[in-house]
């Protein structure tokens, strides 16, 4: 039966550590200060950095004793750090993360950036992400890659945020999809040509199949 679901549907190979996908992010290798850590001037922060913080790493070669930390370009609020010697994962928040409630990725810090150097004499990051987040609310998104970012950004938001309080099931869109099809009178059955026919008699011949497939089990 191993052999025959193989076949049928392929070979599907799940990784074991959940954590997996974290060592495919981009590696940025810092040192570990006493404020935290400072990536693309970015200053990230947790209870995980305390035992080594001032202290060099034990990696060798071009790693010059600073530490690795895995970075995510669309989602800057955290990063990354693997305990050397429990071997766990542990997240860096940034230290602006606290004013957003989505993802904000680091072409939409760049963008943010470049709009409040263009509009004060010393911008820092909280005064940027709080004017970008200020101009699309107010729709002044006006060029291409504004829009671009600013729409993903929406995207991502949509994808997190839970169903409001007090909604019902039956208000979810895929939900009144189904009742309002429900309720609709059912329509006739198709006319079938021949190769309706052909295809009808492929699927009751695999329905078949599996019937008898598990009769000696």
């Amino acid at each position: 039966m191993f052999d025959h679901g193989l076949a049928r549907a392929g070979y599907i190979e799940a990784p074991r550590d959940p954590d997996l996908a974290l060592e495919v992010l981009r590696t940025a290798w810092r040192t570990i200060q006493h404020y935290g850590v400072e990536i693309d001037g970015r200053r990230h922060n947790g209870p995980a950095l305390d035992p080594y913080r001032g202290s060099k790493s034990p990696y060798t070669g071009r790693a010059r004793g600073r530490w690795p930390f895995q970075v995510d370009p669309d989602d800057v609020n955290r990063v990354y750090f693997r305990d050397p010697h429990a071997r766990t994962w542990h997240t860096l928040t940034w230290e602006h993360a606290p004013a957003l409630d989505m993802p904000f990725s680091q072409d939409a810090l760049a963008f943010a950036r470049r709009l409040a150097a263009s509009r004060y004499t010393y911008p820092d990051d909280k005064v940027a992400v709080a004017d970008l987040l200020e101009r699309w609310n107010a729709g002044l998104g006006g060029s291409l890659p504004e829009r671009r970012i600013a729409l993903r950004l929406a995207r991502e938001q949509t994808a997190l945020d839970p169903p409001a309080a007090g909604s019902t099931v039956s208000a979810l869109p895929s939900v009144a999809r189904v009742l309002d099809a429900a309720t609709r009178a059912p329509e006739p059955p198709p006319v079938m040509g021949d190769d309706d026919v052909d295809d009808v008699a492929v699927l009751e011949a695999e329905d078949d199949f599996y019937a008898d497939a598990l009769e000696d089990v």
